[in-house]
């Protein structure tokens, strides 16, 4: 019986498999979390995706589709997705909805 033969990789020289350290898995608590200024801390310029999504309250793909499609203001430097806090305010507010008036009836 003859031994098959190992598959090439695709990619450059084959790397060895390892897992990373115990409590490393992913990114870093730091990069998991964006934080938000503090009171008393200088507020940002221009917010991540992230950063505005978590003061929006939404997903940050839903942010990310809505800009992509222009259906929300914001600002790309080179190729990144900024915003600012001008452009958080506009879409806060033009999500807002007027109330409700009362229907009419007819015949009263």
């Amino acid at each position: 019986m003859t031994a098959l033969p190992r598959p090439r990789p695709r990619h450059g020289i084959a790397r060895p498999h390892t897992t990373p350290p115990a409590g490393r898995v992913g990114k870093p608590a730091a990069e998991q979390q964006p934080t938000l200024p503090q009171p008393g801390e200088t507020e940002p310029l221009l917010y991540t995706p992230e950063q505005a999504a978590e003061l929006l309250q939404v997903r940050p793909s839903w942010l990310r589709r809505k800009a992509a499609a222009r259906a929300v203001p914001c600002r790309y430097v080179g190729k990144h997705l900024r915003f600012s806090r001008a452009d958080i305010t506009a879409i806060a507010e033009a999500s807002a909805t007027p109330p409700r008036q009362p229907r009419r009836t007819f015949g009263g």
